[in-house]
C-alpha cells in the first residue's frame, strides 16, 4: 500500500505546455462529468509544431505561421516560446488585446488585418496576408489547423485518459469548430469500443452541420467553411445552441460547481447535462478557462447591453426534421453518423480552407 506522501506526491512537468496537455476529469454529479482544460488547442499546436520539427517541415531558425483569432494561437505561441521558435500570426479586429499582448510577449509577431473587411472577406484577407508571409519565408512552416488531420491525431492521449479513467461506457459530448477535437477524440475511443456515441454542438449561423450561413455573436464554434478535419460520420447527434443559452449556461456552471470556463464550455454544459443517459457517463469538453471572458460572458452589464439579460431560456432542445429545419433558440437533430450529403441532401464543397473561401469570394479589395 502506497504511504500518504506517495499519494499525496504531485507529477513534475518538464514544461508548461506539457503541464496544461491533459483536462482534469472532474465528476459533477454522478453521470457528468466535465473534461475541463486549461488551454486545449495547446495539445494540437504542440503535436504538430513537434512533428513538423521530426519530419523536417520546419527548418531551424524559421517561423511557424498561423492565421488565428483564438487559442490556438495562445497555445502555438506558448510551444513556440519553450522551444524558441520565431512565431508570426495573421489575425484581426476580433483578437482580444489581453491575448494580442501575451502573444508579443511570448516574443511572437501579430499582424492585424481587415479591419475595415466584413463577413468572409475577412477570412479572405487574413489566408491572403499568410501566404504572403510563406512566400517571404521559404522553410517556414504553416499547422494549418482546419486541415491538417495531425490535429486529429494530437487528441488520442486525451482518449486513452479518458478510457484509463471512466471507462468505455461514455457518451462524449463537444463543442465544433475545425471538428479535430471531437472527430480525433472519438475515432481513437472507437478504436476500443465502436458503440461509443459523440454529440457535436454547433451554433446558429454556422453552415458545419447544413444550417444556412449568418451571423453568429457566439465564438469559439461553428464555422463558415467546411474543414477538413470534420468528419460528419462521426457524429450520432448534432445541436445547435443559441447565444443566451451558452452564455446563463457558462454561469450557470460557474454559480453551480465553481468552474470558471468559456462559453463554448457552457454549451457543452447544457447540452451534457440534458443528455444524461441511463448507466453511461456523459463527458463533456471544457475547452478554455473564463479568464479571457472576465469582460463579456461574466460581466452583468455587457450580459445586458447585449440583450442576453433577463430572457426566459430553453429548458430542453427541440428535435428539428432536418438540418434545414433547425432553429433557435435550441435544437437538435439525430445525425446517426451519416455523411453531409446524406443528411442535407447536398454535397459537401470540396478543397481546403483556402480554396472554399476563395471560391466563394473571387475578388476581394483590401
Amino acid at each position: 500500500m502506497n504511504s500518504i506522501s506517495d499519494q499525496l506526491r504531485a507529477p513534475m512537468y518538464g514544461s508548461f505546455s506539457s503541464a496544461l496537455e491533459h483536462p482534469d476529469l472532474i465528476q459533477l454529479r454522478p453521470g457528468l462529468v466535465a473534461a475541463a482544460f486549461r488551454l486545449m488547442k495547446l495539445v494540437p499546436a504542440k503535436y504538430i509544431v513537434e512533428k513538423a520539427i521530426a519530419d523536417g517541415q520546419l527548418d531551424p531558425g524559421m517561423p511557424v505561421l498561423e492565421t488565428s483569432s483564438g487559442t490556438f494561437a495562445m497555445g502555438l505561441g506558448i510551444v513556440c516560446a519553450e522551444k524558441r521558435i520565431p512565431f508570426h500570426i495573421v489575425s484581426d479586429a476580433a483578437i482580444d488585446a489581453r491575448l494580442q499582448a501575451r502573444l508579443r510577449q511570448l516574443g511572437g509577431q501579430v499582424q492585424i488585418v481587415g479591419a475595415n473587411a466584413a463577413g468572409s472577406n475577412v477570412q479572405v484577407l487574413r489566408l491572403e496576408a499568410l501566404q504572403e508571409q510563406l512566400r517571404a519565408n521559404p522553410g517556414s512552416f504553416w499547422p494549418r489547423q482546419y486541415d491538417n488531420l495531425d490535429n486529429q491525431l494530437a487528441y488520442r492521449c486525451f482518449a486513452k485518459q479518458l478510457i484509463r479513467t471512466l471507462g468505455k461506457n461514455i457518451v462524449l459530448v463537444g463543442t465544433v469548430g475545425s471538428g479535430a477535437s471531437t472527430c480525433g477524440t472519438v475515432k481513437a475511443l472507437r478504436e476500443i469500443d465502436p458503440s461509443i456515441k459523440l454529440v457535436g454542438v454547433d451554433t446558429f449561423g454556422s453552415v458545419l452541420f447544413g444550417l444556412p450561413v449568418g451571423p453568429r455573436m457566439l465564438r469559439g464554434l461553428g464555422n463558415s467553411i467546411y474543414p477538413n478535419n470534420l468528419d460528419h460520420r462521426c457524429y450520432d447527434q448534432v445541436h445547435w445552441v443559441s447565444p443566451a443559452e451558452a452564455y446563463a449556461s457558462t454561469r450557470r456552471l460557474h454559480a453551480q460547481y465553481g468552474l470558471y470556463c468559456g462559453p463554448t464550455s457552457g454549451a457543452a454544459f447544457m447540452v451534457a447535462e440534458w443528455l444524461r443517459e441511463q448507466n453511461k457517463t456523459v463527458v463533456f469538453i471544457a475547452p478554455d478557462e473564463g479568464h479571457r471572458y472576465a469582460d463579456t460572458v461574466y460581466d452583468d452589464a455587457w450580459l445586458h447591453d447585449g440583450g442576453y439579460a433577463g430572457l426566459v431560456l430553453a429548458a430542453q432542445p427541440t428535435k428539428a426534421r432536418s438540418a434545414q429545419t433547425a432553429s433557435g433558440p435550441w435544437a437538435y437533430l439525430d445525425w446517426e453518423r451519416r455523411s453531409y450529403e446524406q443528411v442535407t441532401g447536398q454535397p459537401r464543397p470540396a478543397g481546403t480552407v483556402l480554396e472554399q473561401i476563395r471560391a466563394d469570394q473571387p475578388a476581394v479589395s483590401a
